[in-house]
C-alpha cells in the first residue's frame, strides 16, 4: 500500500512541475523570450522528461521486484564490474619523462 501511495505522490509531483513548465514556455513565448521555432522542441523535451519519469521507476520497481535473490546478486556483480571497467584509469609514466 506504501509503494503505491508513494508512486501515486511521484506521478503528481512530475504532472505539477511538467505543469509548470509548459506554463513557463508559454510565458516565455509570449514574452519574445522563447523563439517560435523552439518553442514545440522545448514543449517535447518537458513532455519527454515527465512521461519518461513518470513511467521508468514504476518499470523497475516491478521488474527488480520479479527477480529472484539470486538475479538480483547477479545484475548487482554485473553493475559493480561494469562501472569499474569504465572508471578512468591512473596513467603510469615513464621514467624519462615523456
Amino acid at each position: 500500500m506504501g509503494e503505491s501511495s508513494l508512486m501515486h505522490s511521484w506521478v503528481s509531483l512530475l504532472g505539477s512541475l511538467g505543469t509548470i513548465a509548459i506554463i513557463l514556455t508559454a510565458i516565455g513565448l509570449m514574452l519574445g523570450i522563447v523563439k517560435p521555432a523552439d518553442t514545440m522542441k522545448h514543449i517535447a523535451a518537458i513532455l519527454g522528461i515527465v512521461v519518461g519519469l513518470m513511467v521508468i521507476p514504476g518499470i523497475l520497481g516491478s521488474t527488480w521486484s520479479a527477480l529472484s535473490l539470486w538475479q538480483q546478486i547477479a545484475l548487482v556483480a554485473i553493475g559493480i564490474g561494469v562501472f569499474q571497467w569504465l572508471r578512468p584509469r591512473r596513467q603510469t609514466r615513464n621514467r624519462r619523462g615523456e
